[in-house]
This record gives C-alpha cells, sequence and structure tokens, in this order.
C-alpha cells in the first residue's frame, strides 16, 4: 500500500470511528445492563486499599455511579450524588454505593466530609475499565440503583436537569421512603420548575447533541445560537457553537466568536485553539493552523479531532510522515476512549 494510500485510510478511520462513537454515546442504546436484570456480582478495591464485594442474596441496595475524571458532566453528577447521598445518612446499613473513576490520579474527585455522617462511598478507581465492561458502560455519567432483590431497578446515561431529581426518586423508591413526587414523573416535575437561564441554556445545548447526531448541523447551530442570546458571555456555548461552525465551514464565524472568549482551565483553553486552527485550516492558512494546532495538543494530548486536524495540516502541506503520525495518534485515541 502506497504512503498516499495509508494516509487516505487512517483518515477515513477515524473519520467513521468518531461518527460511531459519538453517536452512541448520545443515544446509549448499546449498554448490556438495563432495567430488570439481575446486578452482576463483583469485587473491586476501592481507593483506600478496601476491597469491596458485593454478593447476592444481601438484602442491600446498590447504587454504582460510573464517571470520568475529566468531564464536566461527571464533575456535576459527583456533586449532585454526594449531596442526594448525604441526606440518606439514616439508611447507610440498607444502602451500598460505589463510584468507580477512570482515572487514578482523581481519587478525591469524589470524596465525602470525613466529619459528615453519610452513607459509606467506596471509591474504586477502574483505570483498566474492567468494572465498565463488566456492566457494559459506554458513556460517563452513568448511574445504576438495584432493589433490595439485587434487580436493576433504574438505569440513567448523562447529566441533565432532571438529574438529581430522578436519582433522588428512585433511590426513596426503593429504600420504601415516602415522596410526594412519583418517581416516573420526577423528570417532568423537574422540568416545569427549573425554568432557570442556567437550565434553559442546558436544554438548548443537550437538544443541538442530538440534532448533531441526526446530521442536523444547521438546526444544531440554531438551538446553541439560542443558548447565546440567553448568554452571550458563555465560554461553554462559544466553543459549541465555534467547532458546530467549523463543521458547516463558517470558517470566520468559528474564528469571530472564539477570537473574544478567554479561558482559564487548560482544556478550555486547548478547545480554543483546537477551534481556531480548525478555521484556519480550511481557511488555507497552514501555517497559522499547525500553531494552534500543536499547542492545542500540547494542552490536551487526549483530543483525537486535534491530532486529526493536525494531521491535514501535514496532509495538505505535503509532508506525509507526520500526517500518518498524526493520524495514527488520532485513531489509537479514538480507540482507547481517551
Amino acid at each position: 500500500m502506497t504512503t498516499k494510500r495509508k494516509i487516505a485510510v487512517y483518515v477515513i478511520l477515524v473519520v467513521i470511528v468518531c461518527l460511531f462513537l459519538s453517536r452512541q454515546i448520545i443515544k446509549g442504546s448499546t449498554r448490556r445492563i438495563g432495567i430488570g436484570n439481575k446486578m452482576p456480582e463483583f469485587s473491586a478495591s476501592d481507593t483506600s486499599g478496601k476491597v469491596f464485594d458485593y454478593k447476592h442474596g444481601v438484602g442491600k441496595l446498590l447504587m454504582v455511579v460510573f464517571l470520568s475524571a475529566n468531564q464536566k458532566n461527571s464533575a456535576q453528577a459527583a456533586a449532585d450524588i454526594k449531596g442526594i447521598v448525604r441526606k440518606l445518612a439514616s439508611q447507610a446499613e440498607r444502602l451500598n454505593v460505589v463510584v468507580a473513576i477512570d482515572d487514578p490520579n482523581s481519587q478525591n474527585f469524589f470524596r465525602s466530609d470525613p466529619n459528615e455522617s453519610v452513607v459509606g462511598v467506596h471509591v474504586i478507581a477502574d483505570i483498566e475499565y474492567k468494572l465498565w465492561g463488566k456492566f457494559g458502560i459506554i458513556a460517563t455519567p452513568t448511574v445504576i440503583i438495584s432493589d433490595m432483590n439485587d434487580i436493576v431497578l433504574w438505569v440513567k446515561a448523562g447529566h441533565s436537569y432532571d438529574f438529581a431529581p430522578v436519582i433522588r426518586a428512585r433511590l426513596n423508591q426503593a429504600l420504601g421512603i415516602a415522596q410526594e413526587i412519583d418517581p416516573n414523573e420526577a423528570s417532568q416535575v423537574k422540568t416545569v420548575t427549573n425554568a432557570t437561564v442556567a437550565a434553559r441554556i442546558k436544554r438548548h445545548l443537550q437538544m443541538a447533541k442530538m440534532l448533531q447526531a441526526k446530521g442536523r448541523i444547521e438546526s444544531a447551530i440554531n438551538e446553541v445560537s439560542k443558548a447565546k442570546e440567553l448568554d452571550p458571555n458563555s465560554l461553554e456555548v462559544a466553543l459549541e457553537l465555534g467547532e458546530l461552525f467549523c463543521r458547516v465551514g463558517k470558517n470566520e464565524a468559528a474564528l469571530k466568536i472564539v477570537g473574544r472568549m478567554k479561558a482559564t482551565k487548560q482544556l478550555d483553553k486547548a478547545r480554543l485553539l483546537r477551534i481556531s486552527g480548525w478555521a484556519k485550516r480550511q481557511m488555507g492558512d497552514l501555517e497559522t493552523a499547525e500553531k494552534y494546532l500543536l499547542e492545542a495538543t500540547k494542552l490536551d494530548a487526549k483530543s483525537a479531532r486535534g491530532f486529526f486536524e493536525l494531521g491535514q495540516v501535514y496532509q495538505a502541506k505535503g509532508d506525509r510522515d507526520k500526517a500518518i503520525a498524526a493520524y495514527y495518534r488520532a485513531l489509537t485515541l479514538v480507540f482507547d476512549g481517551r
């Protein structure tokens, strides 16, 4: 196979796999475990070195939470879960909580105040995704709740405005705690009451992701534009809109919207640079694009999109070796999920 054909194969593989994985993560339709299934037994050491064994027939409720240490939605989910668990201190003898995180250096990502009386939480650094594989997890955050008979009562993937009320209602249901809200209506109740600007922005962004997964990019742009009208200074909204503009070739619009934004977090800075490099590459300014993308990949070495765009730059410049290396790195990141 010639070098040019190798480059073409790498590009096609990266694009196909990226599209496939993004759609599956959003849909969450290939999860192996579902409501009504038997909760799988497992044994794992937590970050304190203690072994947690989950066996059937103990008669305790189990909630397993899967989080990604570098994901904003997982951080929000962790905060919600801690708040929910804190209020269930009286149920400590009836409830086990396991939190599986994909980064061994993030044991403080989910940490309860040792001075508080709360349900015991077992934090597991699942760096080899063994527990993830046993449960068939493909998206984070994901929460799985079993009843006292070890049957899966509830599975929820993703973090949205109804995350906390739904989890709280399902736990109360499993524990037999009286509540005014029907668990089946928890999300609808939250939808009605949560009319804050932040909640409205989140709904627009969620809708945009769904539309993007269906290939309706212009409609997704309209949704994010509505979010921008609600908060013109939102960095998250600007980043989403910038990437969508790049996808449809509106490069000047992408540069304009990210050019006025400032980021303090490393990953946000990387994303700003990645969007700028993406736009510059499509405009034919390869030198500037290479500069931006090299800096972006240094700040975020786990971005498949960053290395893919860098490969596009090198391919356009005729540097085949660098192009292949960049494409290979992108492909590796896609398959590793890192």
